[in-house]
């Protein structure tokens, strides 16, 4: 018998976020055989090389190589496989196939062995096998949820397996996140990575449990009234004197690009002198893989000039954000602002000057909102923004609502 030479596949070719890679044998026994298994890892379709069904590798996606040496591993199984049921004399159903091919790669992920993983070992295992394909902040999220959700297990005295996670345990999770004070929307965090782990895990065939996928399941969240800054009070940080303060100096430069790009911090502290091209940023960004492309302004300008095109070494988030804080104080943003938000399952009441509350993502946030106040579309903010959902791009228009009826009192509809 001739042994088929397989291929690789992408769940969706037109994804915007990374997709599930697949590996897949046609061959002929008794009839067309077709044996098809999730290689458990994902990547973005434009990363991905059609004519060679492998990744694109290069230096910078070092990744990338791991996941082409991975799927040369499953093609020796499956051909290793075939062999040895030729020599075996057994026939080569796809059934046999699949199992046999699983055993050997994935003992411990085997759904027809008896050595199936506990719900905790799997989340283990996705995030190992994560890492370098998703951002360090969504692997820091992951590994956040698997440790809570290891606590509730030793708290309820219980392990919790897939098929426990029905509408009786997210309330009993809720509860435990609660009483150790977590907010509504970190709430929401773990609830949406349980669905994530949960998701992978069906696709895998560890589980049939489909119950997390229900409305009831949802992920709590709130709208807590985070803040965005007007082009005056952009403008007042932007002219501070900050000649005494060399790091200061960097971390205000770089919040402004923010404020006038919408870039992540993730994605502004990698600007490159070849990002930058006929008058316009061009940049992918690092947590969708977005192609964005963003004019600048004459201060944005300014700054690239300050630097030669060549921006310093920006400090770490943390410190990012707290030398923005004493910046925003420096520089009187001290509007009070009254924040709304459920922390233990309580609603409690604060008030904040505003400066108090400035980060690197406020940056993001005032460019969208700022935009809006200019009455500039939609669609092409989001183009800027690299949104593709109009439900996530709406949570960061920020403008109250009388903001919003100045904006429609310009409109020729009310004139």
């Amino acid at each position: 018998m001739t042994i088929p030479e397989p291929q690789f596949y992408l769940k969706d070719i037109h994804s915007k976020v990374p997709t599930s890679i697949y590996f897949q044998a046609r061959y002929s026994f008794n009839g067309p055989q077709r044996v098809m298994i999730s290689t458990g890892d994902k990547i973005l379709p434009s990363d991905w090389d059609p004519v060679k069904k492998r990744a694109i590798s290069s230096k910078k996606y070092p990744a990338h190589s791991d996941i082409n040496t991975l799927c040369d591993k499953y093609v020796n199984v499956f051909k290793s496989v075939m062999r040895n049921c030729a020599i075996d004399g057994i026939g080569p159903q796809t059934s046999v196939i699949r199992e046999k091919m699983e055993k050997l790669l994935r003992p411990d992920l085997t759904v027809n062995d008896k050595k199936v993983l506990n719900l905790i070992g799997f989340i283990d295992r996705f995030i190992q096998d994560n890492k370098g394909l998703k951002s360090p902040n969504t692997i820091k999220s992951y590994v956040s949820t698997y440790n809570r959700f290891k606590q509730h297990c030793v708290l309820c005295n219980k392990q919790f397996n897939f098929e426990d996670l029905n509408l009786s345990w997210r309330s009993s999770f809720l509860q435990f996140l609660q009483k150790r004070g977590v907010n509504r929307n970190t709430e929401g965090k773990h609830i949406k990575n349980i669905k994530v782990f949960m998701n992978e895990a069906i696709e895998r065939k560890l589980t049939t449990n489909v119950e997390f996928r229900s409305k009831s399941f949802s992920k709590p969240n709130e709208d807590v009234d985070k803040i965005f800054l007007s082009m005056e009070e952009i403008t007042k940080i932007a002219l501070l004197d900050l000649s005494g303060d060399p790091l200061k100096d960097v971390v205000r430069d770089y919040f402004v690009i923010s404020c006038l790009t919408s870039l992540r911090y993730s994605d502004f502290i990698r600007i490159k002198p070849e990002n930058i091209i006929d008058n316009q940023i061009q940049l992918k960004t690092s947590k969708t893989g977005q192609e964005v492309v963003i004019p600048i302004s004459p201060l944005i300008r300014s700054i690239f000039d300050k630097y030669k095109f060549h921006l310093p070494v920006a400090p770490g988030n943390q410190v990012f954000n707290r030398y923005l804080k004493d910046i925003g104080c420096k520089a009187k943003i001290d509007e009070l602002v009254t924040v709304t938000e459920t922390i233990g399952g309580v609603k409690k009441v604060k008030v904040f000057k505003k400066w108090e509350l400035i980060s690197s993502h406020t940056g993001r946030r005032s460019l969208i909102s700022n935009c809006i106040l200019q009455g500039i579309n939609t669609s092409s903010i989001m183009l800027i923004s690299g949104h593709k959902s109009l439900k996530v791009f709406q949570g960061y228009v920020r403008i109250n609502q009388k903001q919003n009826a100045e904006v429609l009192g310009k409109h020729e509809f009310f004139n």
